[in-house]
């Protein structure tokens, strides 16, 4: 069923960009499910992690995000970017799939205004509301897992202290 999709779709504002990361075996799951609730795709964009996922069918570096629009698609504000972003993976990480804060800071400079609200739903570790304070964003994040919503508090907190910026953060 398309439990994500229609929820997110309704959160986000008339003419909102939003990025949905996934693996390999999620990927195409996802976009039906985005697609299904009223998203379009812009395009489907690529994290090289640096250091392979042990497999005995390929050695995975990469995962991959959905990049979607609701209502007006809008050009991104770096239009020289690609779809492919180097970045190693996070060190004494806290969340077994925490992504990169310069990779989160990436997409969100290039889809919102200094100032504008950024929702992560799935908020894990907090890397997504870290970069939205460095790039001068607002942001909200959510998370079910009790235990991960508390360590994602402390991660965010701390960085945010550490900023110094005038940014919102709701979590």
């Amino acid at each position: 069923g398309n439990l994500m999709g229609p929820p997110i779709y309704r959160a986000c504002k008339k003419d909102a960009d939003v990025y949905v990361m996934a693996n390999d075996k999620n990927l195409l799951l996802a976009y039906g499910a985005f697609q299904g609730a009223g998203f379009k795709l812009h395009n489907v964009l690529a994290w090289d992690k640096g250091s392979p996922t042990a497999n005995r069918w390929y050695m995975k570096h990469l995962e991959y995000t959905l990049y979607l629009w609701k209502g007006h698609g809008r050009a991104i504000a770096n239009a020289g970017s690609k779809q492919l972003f180097r970045e190693p993976r996070p060190k004494n990480k806290i969340h077994p799939t925490q992504k990169p804060v310069p990779l989160l800071a990436h997409y969100i400079t290039n889809s919102t205004q200094i100032g504008g609200m950024v929702l992560d739903p799935f908020m894990g570790s907090g890397s997504t509301l870290i970069a939205a304070a460095q790039c001068d964003r607002q942001s909200i994040g959510i998370e079910v897992d009790a235990a991960r919503f508390d360590a994602a508090c402390t991660r965010v907190e701390k960085a945010v202290a550490e900023i110094g910026t005038s940014a919102g953060v709701a979590i």
